[in-house]
């Protein structure tokens, strides 16, 4: 069953009523917003696994937190920073172990989109997970929230500069291995 996309007005008394105990409206508030979380920590991950535990964690997390969510546009903020910093931690305890990033794990990195070439949407999949952390994080939220870099900055709690700084070398990085250059990030 596909559920739209409630309006503003809507969402928010949704969550009026998930913070007053409702539980069918905070599991509809979960419907809404459980594609975009688990969206979000595959792409930052590149392992479903990891991104459905992460969703997981970040909803229990929402639920303890929901006293302090007032507005729908809040609640959307506190879903992507808390889903953006939990993956970039699973991200750094995942990269004191050794990192090996093998052709077949693209299987693991859903593709919503239809694309008319899909090997250049599994190599430019491979490319983003073999980006730096934080920069893997920002070029996501950028281009796939559709975040100008303001928020992320927000989002992330780091330097406007910086946020545009990973954006300008995450693209000319990306720019460079899609058109067969060699160099590292």
């Amino acid at each position: 069953m596909d559920v739209a996309l409630p309006e503003a007005s809507a969402e928010g008394e949704l969550l009026q009523a998930a913070r007053q105990g409702m539980d069918t409206a905070f599991e509809q508030l979960l419907r809404l917003n459980q594609a975009r979380v688990f969206s979000i920590a595959l792409r930052l991950t590149g392992r479903r696994e990891d991104a459905e535990e992460l969703a997981q964690d970040v909803f229990v997390q929402l639920h303890a937190a929901l006293a302090q969510i007032q507005t729908a546009a809040h609640l959307r903020h506190w879903l992507l920073r808390t889903v953006s910093h939990r993956a970039i931690d699973r991200l750094r305890q995942r990269s004191r172990q050794p990192r090996v990033v093998s052709l077949d794990a693209s299987h693991d990195v859903a593709d919503p989109e239809h694309s008319s070439d899909p090997l250049a949407q599994r190599k430019l999949r491979l490319l983003l997970l073999q980006l730096p952390t934080d920069a893997r994080a920002v070029v996501l939220l950028r281009f796939q929230e559709d975040l100008d870099p303001t928020q992320i900055a927000t989002v992330l709690g780091m330097p406007l500069n910086t946020v545009k700084s990973h954006l300008r070398r995450s693209l000319d990085w990306l720019r460079a291995q899609t058109a067969g250059a060699e160099d590292g990030y």
